[in-house]
């Protein structure tokens, strides 16, 4: 099944949509991510996701829009949310980041900040032709505090509620990396939202 041709989905497509329950990973001995996800890596969720392959933007915000409907952000307390970044290479290969492009939809939904304080330092293979061991190895210090924020060390961070926002979560070693980096800040809570699991 392909996206909608329009913006927002038809009640077929939502009727195929099966939530999935919430996971947690650890990100430190006293700190762990909870990760909310709209459903499993599986259609129709899935198309959303692979469009961003061939340039489709409309895609992304598609996946904003699934999230906003399926996961309760409307319910908890959100001082930012954090997109995690792609290297350069690849957002200029792209034109876009779809992680960014979903943040940026869900921050006008609920009215939150988009705060790009997370960067990537260098450029890592994709996480779905690697295995558990090896995607862990692949993003371990590929995060960095982004340089335009590196003055104030995400001090302004301290005691918020912080969302990461990503398209996808496979073993969920992109989302505890970006996680580690925001965790220096001292938040008040770490969580996590993407568009679909496949874990």
């Amino acid at each position: 099944m392909l996206v909608c041709p329009t913006d927002v989905f038809c009640d077929p497509c939502l009727a195929t949509i099966k939530p999935v329950v919430t996971t947690f990973f650890p990100i430190t001995k006293n700190t762990t991510l909870k990760v909310y996800a709209v459903a499993n890596y599986v259609q129709p969720m899935r198309s959303l996701i692979t469009r961003k392959f061939t340039g489709d933007i409309r895609a992304s915000g598609q996946l904003a829009d699934m999230i906003n409907v399926f996961v309760p952000l409307k319910n908890q307390p959100i001082d930012a949310l954090v997109p995690v970044p792609l290297h350069w290479t690849r957002y200029a290969s792209r034109g876009y980041n779809q992680a960014n492009v979903i943040a940026q939809r869900l921050g006008k939904i609920l009215h939150v900040p988009v705060v790009r304080a997370v960067r990537r330092t260098h450029k890592t293979k994709f996480q779905w032709q690697l295995s558990a061991d090896m995607r862990r190895d692949n993003v371990k210090q590929a995060f960095d505090v982004a340089w335009w924020y590196r003055h104030k060390k995400l001090n302004f961070l301290e005691g918020k509620h912080i969302v990461i926002v990503d398209d996808l979560c496979t073993t969920g070693s992109t989302l505890v990396a970006v996680a580690k980096v925001l965790a220096a800040a001292k938040p008040a809570s770490l969580t996590a939202v993407v568009g679909c699991r496949a874990v």
